[in-house]
């Protein structure tokens, strides 16, 4: 009965202590790709942590191609955020402070020239701050130390290109496995780049894993920062393990129980079993904060919940300490005492660890 079901069941002890001493690390593009998305720190102990493990690695044709080809929208993306976090902040104070305030115009104590001035000194602020951190952010455009490393260390570990013979016969089942919501890969289909090998380059990754597998006959740890419910199973908002399907479909073509982890999950696992001791705690705090953050901003309407939009963009800042503390406690208070908003949870919430009380100068 388990092997009919074998994804609905955990994986043994024994299985796991056989992929974790045995196994080969195959990464996932998305993995990669989030280096340029981490602070200085975390990325060079990622990096670390990849180049000690560089015996057992494995990416991919697919999921290569796919950094190669991803890696300058994601550089531009990264850079646009200062942009970004500038416009939401600015656009909320606009459509949620102001409005709300004008209603109280004829408030016969209350001055709401002090407040706007508040609100236009701290947005000033806000853009200063952006400004100097854009300017001092890294130009991988033109010099990229993360594209030179995963260079070197996935040198001798990447897989073969499907022929094209292998790819059309991809294309016919993807669109049919895509049709019927067969995982992995169907959630792209509207918002892929237009192309065949841009669709289904999720399930191209698949079957090429399948068969990386098929020939080197180790059990896979599969190492995916892809969120959405066509490689997970999710129930209430909450991640509850890799789909059902993709675990017995690996397992009944191979005869091996593939482990899935997103990055955060790896390392954590990968530290606990002194694989990677000297990776810090720090680095695998960043590393989960900013995916459990994508995964609420992604699960809502980002002009609905622009204040979590913004706080997802804040956590990929390299210093957004400076921008946590542009306001006072209480100036702070001020302001949420006459104006409850959403927008300042945002402000309270990433101020609750400081504990001073800087005031803007």
């Amino acid at each position: 009965m388990k092997n009919e079901f074998i994804g609905f069941y955990n994986p043994t002890k024994e299985e796991t202590e056989l992929s974790w001493n045995e196994g080969i690390f195959c990464f996932d593009a998305n993995s990669i790709l989030n280096l340029y998305r981490y602070t200085e720190s975390t990325r060079v102990d990622f990096l670390n942590a990849l180049k000690s493990l560089q015996s057992r690695i494995f990416i991919p044709y697919q999921a290569a191609y796919e950094f190669h080809t991803n890696r300058l929208s994601v550089i531009n993306g990264v850079k646009s955020t200062y942009n970004d976090v500038n416009n939401f902040y600015h656009k909320c104070f606009e459509e949620n402070i102001n409005n709300l305030l004008n209603q109280f115009k004829k408030h016969p104590a209350l001055n709401l020239d002090s407040i706007k001035n508040l609100n236009d000194e701290f947005l000033s602020k806000i853009s200063i701050e952006l400004k100097a951190q854009k300017n001092t952010h890294p130009d991988f455009e033109s010099d990229d130390s993360i594209l030179y490393s995963i260079t070197e260390i996935f040198e001798n570990s990447i897989g073969k290109d499907s022929s094209e013979s292998e790819l059309s016969d991809i294309y016919k089942d993807g669109k049919i496995r895509y049709e019927k919501k067969i995982p992995p890969g169907y959630k792209d289909l509207e918002k892929k780049k237009k192309g065949e090998r841009n669709i289904y380059g999720d399930l191209i990754i698949w079957k090429q894993l399948i068969e990386y597998t098929k020939r080197a006959k180790k059990p896979i740890i599969f190492v995916t920062d892809d969120r959405k419910e066509d490689w997970w199973t999710i129930e209430g908002g909450k991640t509850i393990r890799p789909r059902e399907e993709l675990i017995k479909e690996f397992y009944d073509l191979t005869d091996i129980r593939i482990l899935i982890y997103n990055t955060d999950s790896f390392l954590h696992f990968a530290k606990e079993r002194k694989l990677l001791p000297e990776i810090t705690d720090k680095t695998l705090e960043e590393i989960k904060e900013i995916r459990v953050s994508d995964e609420k901003t992604n699960s809502k309407s980002e002009l609905a919940f622009p204040q979590r939009y913004i706080k997802s963009k804040i956590l990929r800042l390299p210093n957004k300490n400076n921008i946590e503390r542009l306001l006072s406690e209480d100036e702070r208070r001020k302001i949420h005492d006459l104006v409850a908003n959403d927008i300042y949870k945002i402000i309270n919430e990433n101020l609750k660890s400081n504990s001073d009380k800087p005031t803007i100068e």
